[in-house]
């Protein structure tokens, strides 16, 4: 049982670690414009069917698609923000917009149904080089696709970590989330910051849809799942912390793994759920999260 343990809690941090990269884009839309993006999940499915296809079709390797599904992911949030969620914000006085969580819950109706029109509700998955491949490591058998999935969704989120401290670019995005009166008394363009940020925060779904493709199964409703994990892995972390959302990523895929073995799977995620009411209770902010200035 203790090796099955352990197994379980690696297991955990693997997949924990794609849920991080899954989880840093919506936690990054908030941070920088107090968005809700209800539509993350449904946006990752379609990155996911993106990736199917373009395996199917041409026979790229999936961590190579990433790149491809990464780039226009960020296009297609870079359009949503400057086409219709900037003209939201615009006509808001609220400090957090309600009509932006409306739109995005709408939208994430309109691409899970349309999926299913178009598609249809049958549960498709991709057969690639390192499907079903394990490795024995000290006696535990550790996925392959996942290990290499973990491994480039931590470089990625550690890369975006660095990016929007070093970077130009990213210091401007980082003061637009501590406090956007005086990073636009700075002359920081926030039109431009939103859309840049909202871009990024699409292409890390992107991202993920192509590191899942090895080992998850996809359909239309699949988005809806990855939702609800999200928002727990960011209230977990804390709103607009990249490094939260990586911390909470890991701690909800641990949690969901020991639950399974030691109980079931309904149980597991409850105990996620009990956590969640447990940071919010006593740590409303999150493990890493401040409050943020308005």
């Amino acid at each position: 049982m203790g090796i099955m343990a352990i197994q379980s809690i690696i297991d955990g941090l693997l997949i924990g670690g794609v849920y991080a990269t899954i989880a840093v884009g919506l936690s990054l839309a908030f941070g920088v414009m107090r968005i809700v993006n209800w539509a993350q999940g449904e946006l990752l499915m379609i990155s996911m069917y993106i990736s199917y296809f373009v395996f199917n079709w041409l026979g790229i390797d999936p961590y190579l698609i990433m790149f491809f599904t990464a780039i226009v992911m960020f296009f297609v949030g870079f359009f949503l923000q400057k086409t219709v969620i900037s003209n939201m914000l615009a006509r808001e006085t609220a400090v957090e917009p309600i009509t932006v969580l409306l739109f995005t819950a709408g939208l994430g109706i309109v691409l899970s149904n349309g999926v299913l029109a178009f598609i249809g509700p049958k549960y498709l998955s991709a057969v690639t080089p390192y499907t079903a491949k394990s490795m024995k490591v000290l006696g535990m058998y550790i996925s392959i696709p996942k290990a290499i999935s973990f491994v480039i969704a931590l470089a990625c989120t550690l890369g975006l970590n660095f990016f929007l401290k070093k970077s130009e670019v990213g210091r401007a995005i980082r003061a637009t989330s501590q406090n956007r009166h005086v990073a636009s008394l700075m002359g920081v363009n926030m039109k431009q910051i939103y859309n840049i940020a909202f871009g990024i925060a699409i292409a890390m779904v992107g991202l993920s849809g192509a590191l899942l493709l090895p080992y998850s199964t996809l359909n239309p409703d699949i988005g809806t799942v990855y939702s609800f994990k999200c928002f727990v892995i960011v209230i977990l972390g804390g709103m607009g912390s990249t490094m939260g959302a990586l911390l909470g990523g890991l701690l909800v895929g641990v949690i969901e793994r020991l639950g399974t073995l030691f109980f079931s799977d309904s149980v597991a995620q409850t105990a996620v759920f009990v956590v969640f009411m447990l940071v919010l209770l006593f740590r409303p902010y999150g493990l890493l999260g401040k409050k943020i200035s308005m």
